[in-house]
């Protein structure tokens, strides 16, 4: 395994006024707070790597007006909202999180993307033992077509093997699948199961919970679930969110 872990959702087409994308965000920080039973509290802008920002407001109408100010594009409705946070834990283990939403683009997803990274002194990063339940709750609060955790060696393997777009749906340690998705998966097909908001659901392939399945497993699984539909593509332009 990589320094980074990844943990990734995606969805297409979904316009959302800016309130609502405050919400999900605001849902999103304090459910994964939650999961790391306080360690990533105190989320900040992340405007500087080496300097974060300001602490992330607490009321979703301040979170809004920030997107607000962040987000002076032309084509916001195309282009939607795009915001980026940080968290250091006490032991250095830091986090990055970063979305784009709210718009109608149907040509490229729409993304929630979280960064786990081990601290200067080889220390554990954020969530370690946890990425199955951080994907569940990363991809439900941003109601996904599909998702995964990986590494950036994992991610390449997959691809290559595969010879897959950026943009497919594919698996890695652990994958979402919308509820559509959910529904066409084999039900022999051999992982934890974890739900997830709006339907949807988690395959965690680890032999135990908190473990890392190899990279044939994965491949394997890419295979089973390309099979059965679970991944099917959805046509592009994409005139809709979820398949």
């Amino acid at each position: 395994m990589s320094s980074e872990t990844v943990v990734r959702a995606a969805w297409w087409s979904r316009a959302e006024p800016v309130a609502q994308l405050a919400e999900r965000w605001l849902e999103l920080l304090t459910r994964l707070s939650e999961l790391s039973e306080g360690a990533l509290a105190e989320w900040r802008w992340d405007e500087d790597a080496r300097n974060p920002g300001q602490q992330v407001p607490a009321r979703s109408e301040d979170f809004a007006r920030a997107l607000e100010a962040a987000n002076t594009h032309d084509d916001l409705d195309i282009l939607g909202y795009k915001a980026n946070v940080t968290v250091t834990q006490p032991d250095g283990g830091y986090a990055h999180c970063r979305v784009q939403a709210g718009g109608t683009n149907g040509y490229s997803p729409f993304t929630a993307v979280l960064q786990l990274f081990p601290g200067p002194d080889a220390t554990a990063a954020p969530l370690t033992g946890r990425s199955a339940e951080a994907l569940a709750i990363l991809a439900g609060v941003w109601d996904a077509d599909y998702g995964l955790t990986y590494d950036r060696a994992l991610f390449k393997q997959v691809k290559t093997a595969f010879g897959l777009t950026a943009a497919h749906p594919r698996c890695g340690w652990s994958v979402h699948l919308s509820a559509h998705r959910a529904a066409r998966v084999p039900t022999d097909f051999p992982a934890r199961r974890l739900p997830a908001d709006h339907g949807g659901l988690v395959l965690d392939l680890a032999d135990t919970p908190g473990g890392t399945p190899a990279t044939e497993t994965v491949l394997a699984a890419h295979k089973a679930l390309t099979d059965s539909g679970s991944l099917e593509p959805l046509p592009v332009p994409a005139t809709r969110p979820k398949l």
